[in-house]
């Protein structure tokens, strides 16, 4: 464990780390308990390499170019890409006309409106928001520089100009920065004399501070999906990514799956947490053991069986919790957690079936019946084998 008396001082450490010399992707993850900055922590990541300044406001500190902007970028190109309150703070909804609004001089919009991102933006806030009952879909104005909300159903339902959720809310403005993340790995994968566009050649980092506020489970396990394939997309080693939250189901399926990734030797992955006493900053290692991962994987499935909304990617959980076990009673395989009766092979099959499957396919035709009953089944008898408490 390390100690640090300032943010500032972490910020350094985070850095130290991020720079540290690697032939394969940087990738660092960090669980962050309640009120230990890191919203200031990427903000001052942010700054490193830039031409920041920093204004002292009512204990807080935002970093500003010279123009007063908090995420603006130098004319020689983006060095960091970084998504947190800041840049929502780049989009304000008019509740009075049910228009989501965006600052037209900000980086990112010139980027979308520059680049004609917006289609893919809002395919991608599809496959986020993916419901089988309702369909919101954003629209783009860019002389207005506005985004309206409509339901597209095909039927009486539809519905033009809806008022959205906070919840909908953050989940198209993650849309807009995942969409640009995909543009710069897209672009980094690319020679430069081949790129569509120059805002990248100077990329060094990728922050991402908690995108997963006011949205549920489902969506966030959707978002984790998401970002986990497009970390996997970048071929490079110069761009770092780093990546903070306080919500332990999303933390957790990043770590899985990074950790995976590492033991293939395809990045070069770490996992801390960060807490702050006595106005001390801790960052701890976390080894690969889930970090209150079994309790909110648990948690997450029975509440599907209790509400009956069993999904795919819930066969993708029971799997993760069937190989933390195994691995803590030391079985050769996760599927030794099972237990033996007709329907074993059946179970092994959808679980590996859905847990390899590709995101369009987790979200795609609901499961049958006799899934679900075979999912509940199976999930209730483990539950009861291994004496969890309920």
């Amino acid at each position: 464990m390390a100690e640090f008396d300032s943010i500032e001082a972490l910020a350094e450490e985070m850095k130290t780390k991020l720079d540290a010399a690697t032939t394969k992707k940087k990738v660092i993850a960090v669980y962050a308990f309640n009120a230990t900055g890191k919203t200031r922590l990427s903000n001052l990541l942010h700054s490193k390499g830039e031409n920041w300044e920093v204004l002292e406001i009512e204990d807080w500190e935002i970093l500003v170019t010279e123009n007063g902007d908090p995420i603006a970028i130098q004319s020689g190109g983006i060095k960091t890409l970084c998504y947190n309150a800041f840049l929502e703070d780049m989009f304000t909804w008019d509740n009075e006309n049910y228009i989501l609004r965006f600052q037209p001089d900000s980086w990112i919009i010139k980027l979308v409106s520059e680049q004609g991102l917006e289609g893919a933006i809002i395919e991608n806030f599809k496959d986020i928001y993916y419901s089988h009952h309702t369909k919101i879909e954003p629209s783009f104005d860019f002389i207005k520089w506005e985004v309206t909300f409509k339901i597209a159903s095909g039927d009486d339902n539809s519905a033009t100009n809806i008022k959205i959720s906070k919840g909908e809310e953050s989940m198209l403005i993650w849309s807009v920065f995942y969409t640009v993340l995909e543009a710069a790995i897209d672009a980094m994968n690319t020679s430069e004399s081949d790129r569509t566009t120059s805002a990248f050649n100077d990329l060094q980092y990728i922050i991402i501070d908690d995108p997963v506020s006011s949205i549920d489970d489902t969506k966030i396990i959707t978002m984790a999906i998401k970002l986990i394939e497009a970390i996997k997309l970048y071929q490079g080693n110069t761009v770092k990514f780093l990546i903070t939250t306080h919500h332990t189901l999303f933390y957790n399926v990043l770590v899985n799956s990074f950790v995976r990734m590492r033991k293939k030797s395809k990045c070069d992955f770490e996992s801390y947490s960060l807490s702050k006493i006595n106005q001390k900053f801790e960052l701890k290692i976390q080894d690969d053991s889930p970090f209150s991962y079994h309790l909110s994987v648990k948690n997450t499935i029975q509440t599907a069986i209790t509400n009956n909304t069993i999904e795919k990617y819930h066969f993708n959980l029971f799997r993760n919790l069937l190989e933390k076990t195994s691995i803590f009673l030391g079985y050769n395989n996760w599927t030794d957690c099972i237990k033996e009766d007709g329907n074993k092979e059946q179970l092994k099959q959808c679980l590996q079936t859905y847990s390899h499957s590709k995101l369009s396919d987790l979200e795609g035709a609901e499961l049958s019946n006799e899934d679900k009953v075979l999912f509940q089944e199976t999930f209730t008898d483990f539950i009861q084998q291994f004496h969890w408490n309920n």
